[in-house]
């Protein structure tokens, strides 16, 4: 009976096994194969794709525009999950709080989730239009600004940031902040009203509940959160493709972008392979980072 339970599980399992192995784990070790050979298809009738080792890697590291990729992208990670992390923190306790006409602002803080990527590219690349943002007349009409702000356009920086870059994580995070949202209101919903309670008698203030009972009960949950989000970060693409194609000069160009790029612009598979095994490395550091940190709680 117990082998017949087992089989049916793996049975059950198998369609999913099946397809991520064909769409996921056959096409990522493709990828790195190309990494390690010469995959130029305009060369690739003629000279085949002989064994290269890490000359594609030393390639793309030599490349000062792969360089400013890295930073640009460890920047947007950082501001997107940052600000994701703690706009949702705030919502989520807005959201969980009683009061009439909660079920309509829960969903209208949904509604971003529902938009696909390219969808929501398409409507912010109106609404940061140069000449016809409501965004800027709305600035104007405040009296803060008394020209257009090139949102998507502006190659003038402070630094590592710069107004596009910010747009850019700004649009990130507002497409991507309703995941973070639940995730940490289904977490709230958790935490046992004693403890609050228990708080209230020992004369807590709203903030010394905030981070003596709630942070440490969100710290499981944020966890997994936080991993997610660098993660989908650090191989984030639609976004920034479909807005400004990691321009202007290069001051939006992520590794996803540069990836893209080389192999659908100049046609160099490899160095896009290359490319695409560093965004591996480091998503699969914080993987191994997250593991290790969970397995030792365990212990």
């Amino acid at each position: 009976m117990t082998r017949q339970k087992y089989l049916f599980c793996y049975m059950m399992l198998a369609p999913a096994l099946i397809i991520t192995g064909a769409l996921g784990i056959y096409p990522m070790i493709y990828s790195l194969w190309m990494s390690f050979v010469e995959f130029d298809l305009l060369r690739i009738a003629q000279f085949g794709t002989p064994f290269v080792g890490l000359d594609n890697y030393v390639a793309v590291f030599g490349d000062p525009r792969f360089i400013q990729t890295v930073v640009n992208t460890i920047l947007f990670t950082v501001l997107a999950v940052a600000a994701t992390v703690g706009f949702g923190l705030l919502l989520s306790q807005v959201l969980n709080a009683t009061y009439p006409g909660r079920a309509v602002v829960r969903m209208m803080v949904c509604v971003p989730w529902f938009v696909p990527p390219a969808v929501a590219s398409a409507i912010w690349m109106w609404l940061l239009h140069t000449d016809r943002s409501p965004v800027n007349f709305l600035l104007q009409d405040m009296g803060l600004i008394t020209s257009n702000l090139r949102f998507l356009t502006d190659s003038s920086t402070w630094g590592p940031f710069s107004l596009p870059m910010l747009s850019i994580t700004a649009v990130r995070v507002w497409n991507g902040l309703p995941f973070a949202v639940i995730f940490i209101l289904a977490a709230l919903q958790s935490i046992p009203r004693s403890l609050y309670e228990a708080a209230e008698v020992d004369g807590a203030t709203l903030f010394q509940k905030f981070w003596y009972v709630t942070l440490p009960s969100l710290r499981p949950i944020l966890a997994i959160l936080l991993t997610l989000l660098v993660i989908g970060g650090l191989g984030s693409f639609e976004i920034n493709y479909i807005m400004t194609g990691g321009g202007p000069q290069n001051l939006t160009n992520i590794m996803a972008v540069y990836s893209y790029q080389q192999a659908f612009s100049f046609y160099r598979f490899d160095l896009a392979s290359a490319a695409s095994g560093v965004i591996l490395i480091m998503t699969g550091f914080v993987s191994v980072f997250y593991l290790r940190s969970q397995f030792k709680r365990t212990l």
